[in-house]
């Protein structure tokens, strides 16, 4: 059995406005290995939450998608919509950022947690049922029992992120998508649910894709980092190597914008010039291009290719950041 269990190779989707088609991503190529942690980091508006609804199936009105989606050797897009549900349903979780809109107000969230077992694994209800109390406690939420019958209007906002992750693992999936899950918690819940995620993780060998615009977030608690800009994956590799030795210049600048608590006082904090790119008016090459410090006249004309500086890691730029290190060294 391979060790790869999902493969996303060309994922393209191009949506249609009123001002143009935003092309929300532009040729995606991501691997997740069976057990394994991905980060998915960059700025808003970056493609990270289109390419993770592209994965579990959802799409815009109107969409056009391109591209393949193979789970564990399964393409998705050859066979049929409903066999493609089904799979999806069954294998991939997906927790989103605001479990206020996740979850139905006027249901009980004891119905919502059963109801895709029930309809994805063919288990009774009773049995469903009996899953999800012990869902809810694995997921740190005191007698579960009796909160099934409660709406989600009586859970505080890190109760009702557990909730989506215990909905999230009702299935019993073998890939855990949690897209921006702490962005709406406050510091000391985002760091509970943080933990919550990655113990899950290790102790039902779950693969996780780890979305997120915050670096810290994905730092220590992923083995691969993807950095995505422009509906493009412009960097990836091993966690540690990407934020140690960052080789595309956004990379880099993204970790030069973290506040450090050792600079002096009233240092001024560093911000990555511009603004991000219109994604309905994208040139026709990279599209850090207008804000980047090492750009040239051959970042323009045509987006840079995928290579493989060393093992383990890929680049999408012309003009990486040790390129330009060993030029300013040269005598």
């Amino acid at each position: 059995m391979s060790d790869v269990l999902l493969e996303v190779t060309g994922a393209r989707c191009e949506i249609p406005t009123a001002r143009g088609d935003v092309i929300a991503l532009g040729g995606v190529d991501l691997t997740v290995r069976r057990g394994e942690i991905v980060g998915l980091v960059g700025e808003s508006g970056s493609g990270k939450s289109t390419l993770a609804k592209l994965i579990v199936g959802a799409k815009a009105p109107g969409a056009r998608i391109s591209g393949r989606v193979v789970l564990d050797g399964e393409d998705l897009e050859s066979v049929k919509p409903e066999t493609a549900r089904g799979i999806r349903g069954r294998r991939i979780g997906i927790v989103f950022q605001d479990p206020m809109m996740a979850l139905n107000p006027v249901v009980p969230i004891g119905r919502q947690i059963t109801e895709a077992a029930v309809h994805n694994r063919g288990i009774t209800r009773e049995q469903a049922r009996a899953e999800a109390v012990e869902l809810l406690s694995q997921v740190g939420i005191p007698d579960a029992a009796s909160r099934l019958r409660h709406y989600p209007h009586q859970f505080s906002g890190g109760l009702r992120q557990r909730v989506t992750i215990a909905m999230a693992l009702a299935c019993d999936p073998d890939l855990l998508i949690a897209d921006e899950a702490t962005t709406a918690l406050d510091v000391t819940v985002q760091r509970q649910i943080l933990d919550l995620l990655s113990r899950l993780a290790l102790e039902r060998s779950l693969a996780m894709i780890m979305v997120s615009h915050d670096l810290s977030v994905i730092a220590g608690r992923t083995h691969t980092t993807a950095v995505m800009y422009g509906g493009i994956i412009v960097e990836s590799g091993p966690t540690a190597a990407v934020f140690d030795a960052p080789q595309h210049p956004y990379t880099k600048a993204l970790l030069e914008a973290i506040p450090r608590i050792d600079a002096p006082p009233h240092s001024r904090l560093t911000a990555i010039p511009g603004n991000p790119p219109d994604l309905s008016r994208l040139g026709t090459g990279c599209p850090f291009a207008a804000r980047c410090a090492n750009a040239q006249p051959d970042c323009l004309p045509v987006v840079p290719p995928v290579t493989h500086p060393v093992a383990d890691r890929t680049l999408r730029c012309y003009h990486p950041v040790d390129s330009f290190a060993d030029a300013r060294k040269a005598p």
